[in-house]
């Protein structure tokens, strides 16, 4: 069975009628199994919530709504920049899915597994100094990378960039660090030293979200999956140097995961609260900064192939000029200008035009995978009736 591999650049160009796999595939294996896996997810995580739900209700529904915004929150993020284009929102879906159900149902006991091993071998004490770093990165890690696999292996053809891999990779461990969340905020209520269901809530809220949020799982995962994307992405080098960069990429998710749960630096920062924010910030930005340059890389690479699908399919100027062509894949350039046009002619020209660039990015791509046609006509009447909105309001501002 070969490895499924990502279009490399022109392969678009070659066939106009190339389609685009759903990612409801049930003569695949890998759908089945990611079926069964989220079903068990779906079945243990209930089960996991259960108690905590019934004991600190409060705690478990403010917990629960918490974590939902802080998972909408980054949804928006994802939109502004454009991100949420690079898949179908059933892709994001199955990867949170995948991150907060079957990833977390198959780790909880796996860690349990590992730091048991951990007390006879050596001592509860390094166990509980150490398990957490030596449990976590080797059963976390690997888990979710399995998720972003095996979404690779049912719809292989939603994959074409390195971008589209990050993507997933991103929300998988998102999922499994929201999740996590919850159950820590569930956990210290159940041992709170004072009887509050509402302090837990806010101390889990700065702590894993205000001051984590930024450079733990889903940071990990977007790093581990920038291996397997550029091991897809570029067949014109040889097998042994893809494998190595893949690993290179769970090696170093790997690392930065052990450091996190590692007690390293711990005796240089006090124990008062500002002290473990600033050991929190010391351990996080360099995993931020990691996971940043990739994802810049991911984006470097998007919109190289963007601009070659866009003078192939999208020659018209009317429909993509000659600035907006070489903005495509610079979402931060796309924003500027979004926000500088809205500065000088109000809201309704920052939408109109944000509007703009989300049709003429849906065309090429569209374009990309079915050509020009059919399934292209609507972006294309759409542009022209924005754009002529657009100029209109301008004019006359």
């Amino acid at each position: 069975m070969h490895a499924p591999t990502l279009d490399p650049p022109g392969a678009a160009l070659a066939d106009d009628s190339i389609g685009t796999d759903h990612f409801f595939q049930p003569r695949r294996a890998a759908f089945w199994l990611l079926v069964v896996l989220l079903a068990h997810g779906l079945v243990f995580t209930a089960q996991l919530f259960a108690a905590g739900a019934r004991v600190v209700p409060l705690t478990f529904g403010l917990g629960l709504l918490v974590w939902t915004l802080f998972t909408l929150a980054f949804w928006a993020v994802f939109r502004l920049m454009e991100l949420s284009e690079q898949q179908p929102v059933d892709a994001f879906i199955l990867a949170f899915a995948w991150g907060a159900l079957a990833a977390v149902s198959l780790a909880v006991p796996a860690n349990a597994a590992i730091l048991s091993l951990l007390a006879k071998l050596g001592s509860p004490e390094f166990a509980a100094t150490w398990g957490a770093a030596m449990a976590g990165p080797v059963t976390e890690e690997f888990l979710k990378l399995m998720g972003v696999l095996l979404l690779i292996l049912v719809a292989r053809s939603q994959f074409p960039t390195e971008l589209s891999v990050l993507v997933v990779g991103a929300a998988v461990g998102l999922g499994f660090q929201v999740v996590e969340n919850l159950h820590a905020t569930v956990t210290a209520a159940l041992r709170y030293p004072v009887e509050s269901q509402v302090l837990p809530v806010l101390q889990n809220l700065v702590t894993r979200g205000l001051l984590s949020g930024l450079w733990t799982h889903a940071a990990y995962t977007t790093v581990a999956s920038y291996g397997v994307a550029w091991y897809l992405r570029h067949v014109e080098r040889s097998r042994a140097v893809r494998i190595a960069v893949a690993v290179a990429g769970f090696a170093l998710a790997w690392a930065m995961h052990f450091v996190w749960n590692s007690p390293w630096l711990e005796d240089h920062f006090n124990d008062s609260r500002w002290g473990l924010a600033l050991l929190l910030v010391v351990k996080g930005v360099p995993v931020a900064a990691a996971a940043a340059l990739l994802w810049r890389a991911a984006l470097r690479e998007e919109g190289a192939h963007l601009q070659m699908l866009a003078e192939h399919f999208v020659p018209e100027r009317d429909l993509l000029s000659e600035d907006e062509r070489a903005r495509l894949g610079a979402p931060l350039e796309r924003l500027r200008v979004r926000r500088a046009l809205g500065r000088q002619y109000g809201r309704p020209a920052r939408r109109l035009k944000a509007k703009l660039q989300r049709e003429q990015l849906r065309l090429v791509m569209k374009a990309g995978v079915y050509g020009r046609g059919p399934r292209t006509v609507r972006h294309e009447a759409s542009i022209r009736r924005t754009r002529a909105r657009l100029d209109a309001l301008t004019a006359t501002a």
